[in-house]
Formats: C-alpha cells, sequence, structure tokens
C-alpha cells in the first residue's frame, strides 16, 4: 500500500551575509537575500538550502503538529565548514489570514481554512532547487528581496538651505534642487526607508514517501504458514529427547520437563501478546490519544483515549512508558497526540504508540 502524502512544514531561517556576517533573515525560498546591517545583496549559496532542507519531510513525520525543533546539526567533527545556517523547522501549517487557524491543503490546489474557507495560493518551488527536493511549494508573504517592497518617500529639508528634499531610499546621497548641495540622509531616515528584515516564520509543502502514520498496525509475523511450522518444530522436538532421558535418569527428566514447561509458558503468554496486538491494532479500533502531562516517576505519561474529532469524549486512559523530557516534547507536550487503538467497550484492551496521530 503507498503510503505517499503532502504535508506543511514550518521553516525558520537565518543566514549570514558574506559581506559583514550579519545574520540574514530568510522569510521566502530564493537564491538571493538583502542584509539588513550592510544592505547589500548577494546570492545564498547551495550548502544553505542544503543544511536548511536536509531531512525536513523527516520532520513532518516524526514530531507533533506545532512542534518546530532548532539546527544546525553538527556531528562529532565539529561545526562543517561553509556558513552555519540556523534554522527552525517541524510539522506546522499556515494560519488562515482571517481567523489565524491552521489550514488545510486543497485538492483543487492551494490551502484553504476549513472553519471560514479562506484560502492562500501555494507559490512553485523555484528552478534551482533540485530536481529529488522533497519541496513542491511554499507559502510565504514575504518577497525575495526587501527592494521588492513599496516604500513611501520621506520629506526632509536641505541643512544648506532649507529647502524640501524628497528621498526614495535609493542613495544616501540626495542633491539639493534649489542651491545643488548634495545632503547625507540622518541614520534616522535612512532606517525608516530600510526598515530591518525580521524573522518570520513560513511554510513549504513537501512530498512525503513514506509516512508511517498512515501505515495500518504492522502485521502479527506469527500469520505466516512457515513460521508456524517452525514454532510447531521448536515445541515437538524436545519430546524424543525427554523420553530417551526418562529411560536413563528420571530425575534429568524431572529437569528437562521443568525447563520445557518454563519454555512453552513464556512462548504461549508471547503469542498471546501478539494475538492481543492483532486483535487491537484494527482500523476499525483506531481513537486518539491525548498526552496529559509527565509524570514525575519512571519516565511514564498518562494518555487519554478519545474518540477521532472529537476531544471531550473520553474513553479510557493509559499509560506510556519510558518517555524522555525530550521524546515527551516532541511528542507535542501536554496535550499533544500520538496514535493509539482500543477495542469497544475494553478499556483493558488498549494500544498506545509514541508517534503521531493524524485522525485530526
Amino acid at each position: 500500500m503507498s503510503t505517499a502524502t503532502v504535508e506543511f512544514a514550518g521553516i525558520e531561517l537565518l543566514s549570514p551575509c558574506p559581506h559583514c556576517s550579519a545574520p540574514m533573515a530568510v522569510n521566502t525560498l530564493t537564491d538571493r537575500c538583502r542584509c539588513s546591517s550592510c544592505l547589500m545583496e548577494s546570492a545564498l549559496p547551495p550548502p544553505v538550502w542544503a543544511e536548511a532542507l536536509r531531512g525536513v519531510e523527516k520532520d513532518v513525520v516524526q514530531f507533533a503538529p506545532g512542534y518546530l525543533r532548532h539546527g544546525p546539526e553538527w556531528g562529532e567533527g565539529g561545526p562543517p565548514p561553509g556558513p552555519h545556517v540556523e534554522w527552525q523547522r517541524g510539522h506546522d501549517a499556515p494560519p488562515c489570514p482571517r481567523c489565524q487557524r491552521p489550514m488545510r491543503l486543497a485538492p483543487q490546489g492551494g490551502c484553504v481554512c476549513a472553519a471560514c474557507g479562506a484560502g492562500r495560493a501555494i507559490l512553485p518551488k523555484p528552478l534551482w532547487l533540485p530536481p529529488d527536493s522533497p519541496v513542491l511549494g511554499f507559502v510565504s508573504d514575504e518577497p525575495a528581496v526587501a527592494e521588492a517592497r513599496p516604500r513611501q518617500p520621506v520629506h526632509v529639508a536641505c541643512t544648506q538651505c532649507g529647502g524640501p528634499l524628497v528621498a526614495d531610499g535609493s542613495s544616501r546621497i540626495v542633491p539639493c534642487g534649489y542651491c545643488s548641495a548634495r545632503v547625507a540622509l540622518p541614520d534616522a531616515v535612512w532606517a525608516a526607508l530600510h526598515p530591518p528584515r525580521i524573522k518570520r516564520r513560513w511554510w513549504l509543502v513537501v512530498h512525503v514517501a513514506t509516512d508511517p502514520r498512515r501505515e495500518p498496525a504492522k502485521p502479527d509475523l506469527f500469520g505466516e504458514p512457515a513460521l508456524w511450522a517452525v514454532l510447531g518444530a521448536v515445541l515437538v522436538m524436545p519430546w524424543p529427547g525427554m523420553l530417551l532421558l526418562a529411560l536413563l535418569d528420571w530425575r534429568v527428566e524431572v529437569v528437562v520437563a521443568c525447563l520445557f514447561t518454563t519454555i512453552a509458558v513464556i512462548v504461549a503468554l508471547w503469542l498471546r501478546g501478539r494475538w492481543l496486538y492483532r486483535t487491537i491494532c484494527r482500523p476499525e479500533c483506531e481513537v486518539v490519544g491525548r498526552l496529559v502531562g509527565p509524570w514525575r516517576l519512571r519516565h511514564t505519561a498518562q494518555v487519554l483515549l478519545t474518540k477521532p474529532h472529537q476531544p471531550d469524549v473520553v474513553l479510557a486512559s493509559a499509560v506510556l512508558r519510558y518517555v524522555s523530557a525530550e521524546r515527551f516534547a516532541e511528542l507535542g507536550g501536554d496535550g499533544g497526540k500520538i496514535r493509539a487503538w482500543m477495542v469497544p467497550g475494553r478499556t483493558d484492551r488498549v494500544h498506545v504508540e509514541a508517534v503521531p496521530s493524524v485522525l485530526e
């Protein structure tokens, strides 16, 4: 079964300026950016986007909606050569411009708000992106460079004759039309004409090739006839040896019988667990598991099992064990959603997996 899907990924990106080394806010998918400190426009080198987009489709799968993790990621050898790009990215959807609720991908193209029906356009990915990139498009309100923004002219007075000057921001030296003096614009006027670019979140549309959240429950390995034959051979083979040992020494027979009984009980319990897993993890038994909060003791967290799209209807509760504080934050923290199953009417038959849920 194919599990290919398309998801949103939120991203915030800072890249160092090659001229003054100041951090530049990259708020859209572009190959050029203008520094707010030195006002120099420069091309973004390929390693910037290679670092920013590497593994972004895995973040969509592994982390709960709204959680953005930080980078860059350095190996044991320390920081790699080249620009050290700072990024935050994860599973996040663009907000609706009207009601600020998360938007969804529309079948006819673009994204739409399920609450108020407002839509936003999805821009296609640029041609300079590699063909094998998982990025299909992006959503951003930011132009590629700061000069693309329309600026209002600023009226100042000439410092020599007092005549009116009109500065549009194209040059810091403005000639006076009355006395022909060349007036340098003050820092406050120049900053007003060139407001600094603030880091903002924008969104990528990524293609997730294999999404384990959309796969069914793992099949029971003991459903195959070959494995059943192997299990039968393991259970039957000790009997001839036990009969032979019984003819030699009955005490050895007792020891072997106890050992065989112990192994048989362990295998039976394991088979029962696999049977319960196969019984519980069916599509009609899938519910939404919501994290309530970590317990201070033994790295466990409580999970409330609710119906899809009905968070107020609590069906049962379960316990998720061996959850570290980092993993708890990756799952969304208090209120995070994970995948879970529950047999209707049987609160004792539940199964919880520490992966995000896609039911909501």
